[in-house]
């Protein structure tokens, strides 16, 4: 009986080093855990061992091997092109969909790429003269889990080392490979003629190459799989969770010796310490009760890591990954409201089960989750992208930069409405300077609103007059036209409301900048050029609102706007736009762009001679 086991299992194992299923392995363990893809390879390979005779009969009967086989390199085809989906394509979560898990997406790559294969084959002829049939089931299916695991192994290492970008055309061409052979080798003769294989390897090829074109794509945008993102998630949250609790815990000078697993804190970073050691490690859900009730943490930090931890939560949203999270939340809890919260179904619930505990501290919590969401996630365009009306999401309420022109503003009420945002909730207008298009209905919020204005100086006499200055002139022929064309058709005087609200005025100055810029959580930017009150605002290292120092479409060229008073200062605000860190332009009007675009087209700021309008 062992004696069988061994034999099949020495001889399957020989069968597959350096077979197709071996490098399949290898390829399946650059997307998939280990353990996911060993189960896929044991159950496939049972399946196809252990129903290879009977299924092997009956199919022999009635299809043809070589059709079979022709499926299964339509399938390893399949494989490719489902290898090469790029991260952005995402399917409607509200229809009922089939997917296949790791395991069975594994298991049926096996299945089917061993139906005729030698090993099927072998596992037939061992069987046909057996004590133990079962046995040398055993020995085939050990044989091909063994032989995967080298696969796995040497998968892993080269995981380590090459992109996640060449993994997946690494993977892509071994699948395309091998489906491709299959097809050739079965394929009946008449077939193999360029009539038939031009146009289908070309529409082939040119499909897998849309997809690589895509794939690229995100990797410039920065779009990462759903995968990749969700683990560098959790390790950025481990780590930074990590300092966090070291802050927060008291120390031998309050405690004498760690209490361990008796300490909330002590727990949590024994937790956290075993996470980044191990990114897979979870630890079983269980009630724990913790001493702590004695220990003067401060509220403000376990707040902090709270916050992150439901930010941590909401975004992965994947059970199986989230139970150490989890167990480090019911702590932070306990800390904060002397028990843990059951309802964690989302966040609106979650601050309604927190605000029938303490208002104060809901309110608290809502205002950090708030901030700690992307500046990305956090931005809602209200206008269009020919005159784009930024409403920022911020710890009490939203901020508004500019307002459109004065006829927007019935569009802009019913765009709240739709999204149910108040006009009320509206604490901040920031205006990057008094143009028409930029304050056109300033007035109007001010009368529906208690927001403060954040303003430059220079903006309050312009505000009162109600007009656009015409210093300067326009930067391109095409820009000239444009403008001619509006005078031509009555709108080129740019007049519009007068404001004077200078108690609602909060003014930007050496004196309180830093106060603004810390209500806002952004950075004051000045940027004169366009007009001599133009300012913007950076949000950390992501996103510059830049108002008009720069533009995005017609009828601009190269991000230049189409009107500067001053040219010098327009030069200056650009290289100051371009020695900031931060990774995307939002411009008054046209679509975001990357930063990289002014750098490549500061070279054309030297050829701008500016046109009169007069």
């Amino acid at each position: 009986m062992i004696q069988e086991v061994l034999k099949a299992f020495v001889l399957i194992s020989i069968a597959e080093m350096g077979d197709k299923t071996q490098i399949l392995a290898m390829a399946f363990a650059t997307q998939f855990s280990v353990r996911k893809v060993l189960i896929g390879i044991g159950v496939g390979a049972f399946l196809n061992h252990g129903l290879a005779v009977i299924l092997g009969r009956l199919l022999s009967q009635m299809v043809p091997m070589s059709t079979i086989q022709m499926i299964a390199g339509a399938a390893f085809i399949g494989f490719a092109i489902w290898t090469l989906k790029s991260d952005d394509e995402e399917e409607d979560d509200d229809e009922p969909k089939i997917q296949l898990g790791p395991v069975a997406t594994v298991a049926l790559a096996f299945f089917l790429g061993e139906l005729g294969d030698k090993t099927q084959l072998t596992a037939i002829t061992l069987a046909a003269d057996a004590h133990y049939p079962f046995m040398i089931l055993v020995g085939t299916v050990a044989g091909m889990i063994a032989t995967g695991a080298i696969g796995i192994f040497v998968g892993k290492k080269m995981g380590d080392k090459i992109p996640e970008l060449g993994l997946k055309l690494l993977a892509a061409s071994i699948f395309l490979f091998f489906g491709i052979q299959k097809i050739l080798q079965t394929s009946p003769k008449q077939y193999l003629i360029p009539t038939f294989i031009v146009p289908v390897f070309g529409l082939l090829i040119g499909f897998v190459l849309y997809r690589v074109r895509k794939l690229i794509q995100n990797r410039e945008k920065g779009i990462q799989s759903e995968f990749k993102a969700k683990s560098q998630l959790l390790h950025e949250y481990y780590k930074h969770i990590q300092e966090d609790l070291e802050n927060i815990c008291m120390g031998p000078k309050f405690c004498n010796a760690c209490q361990g697993h008796q300490c909330a804190i002590g727990h949590a970073k024994d937790i956290i310490q075993k996470s980044i050691v191990n990114p897979d490690w979870q630890i079983e859900s269980k009630k724990i009760e913790l001493s702590y009730k004695e220990k003067p943490f401060f509220d403000e930090e376990i707040l902090d890591s709270l916050v992150d931890t439901l930010w941590l939560i909401e975004s992965i949203k994947d059970p199986k990954k989230l139970n150490n999270a989890h167990l480090i939340r019911k702590q932070l809890e306990t800390i904060l409201v002397g028990h843990s919260i059951r309802n964690v179904e989302g966040i609106p619930s979650y601050i309604s089960e927190i605000r029938r505990e303490n208002n104060a501290l809901a309110r608290r919590i809502e205002g950090a989750y708030k901030m700690r969401k992307p500046i990305e996630d956090r931005i809602l365009n209200i206008g269009n992208r020919i005159h784009n009306i930024f409403l920022i999401e911020i710890e009490n309420g939203y901020l508004l930069i500019d307002t459109g022109y004065s006829e927007h503003y019935k569009k802009f009420k019913e765009a709240l409405k739709n999204r149910k945002i108040s006009i009320e909730d509206i604490t901040y207008i920031f205006i990057t300077h008094a143009h028409d298009d930029h304050v056109g209905f300033l007035n109007q919020l001010l009368q529906k609103t208690q927001a403060k204005v954040i303003l430059h100086p220079a903006s309050i006499e312009r505000l009162k007059v109600g007009q656009n200055a015409f210093d300067g002139g326009c930067s391109s022929v095409m820009a000239w036209g444009f403008c001619y064309l509006m005078k031509c058709l009555g709108k080129g005087d740019h007049r519009f409301q007068p404001v004077d609200f200078p108690e609602r005025y909060w003014i930007v100055t050496q004196k309180t900048q830093s106060e603004i810029e810390k209500v806002l959580s952004a950075k004051i930017i000045e940027l004169p050029g366009h007009t001599k009150d133009s300012m913007g605002l950076l949000f950390g290292d992501r996103v510059l609102f830049c108002g008009d120092a720069a533009m995005n479409g017609i009828p601009s060229s190269n991000n230049i706007i189409i009107w500067i008073e001053n040219l010098k200062d327009y030069e200056s605000s650009w290289m100051k736009m371009i020695s900031l860190d931060f990774k995307q332009v939002y411009p008054s009007h046209g679509k975001p762009f990357n930063k990289e675009q002014l750098v490549k087209n500061q070279q054309k700021l030297k050829k701008i001679r500016l046109i009169s309008l007069l």
